[in-house]
């Protein structure tokens, strides 16, 4: 668990994506959101990276690796 808010806030920003993606365990996504909960300014930046993000997906659709990978 982490202690003090400016960690949290590292913590979540730098998991940003990995929480997006769904790429965390559970229980850290279940810190990150109860984070956010409490953190205004952590909030900001997720809705930003989610908007971008779904941008992102809906201009470039699925990608698909190629066979050889």
């Amino acid at each position: 668990m982490i202690e003090n808010s400016e960690d949290s806030c590292t913590f979540a920003i730098r998991s940003v994506h990995a929480f997006l993606h769904g790429e965390l365990p559970e229980s850290t996504a279940d810190e990150i959101r109860h984070h956010l909960m409490a953190c205004e300014s952590c909030v900001d930046s997720f809705d930003a990276e989610q908007f971008i993000s779904a941008l992102l997906k809906r201009c470039y659709g699925p990608q698909v690796a190629p066979p050889e990978l």
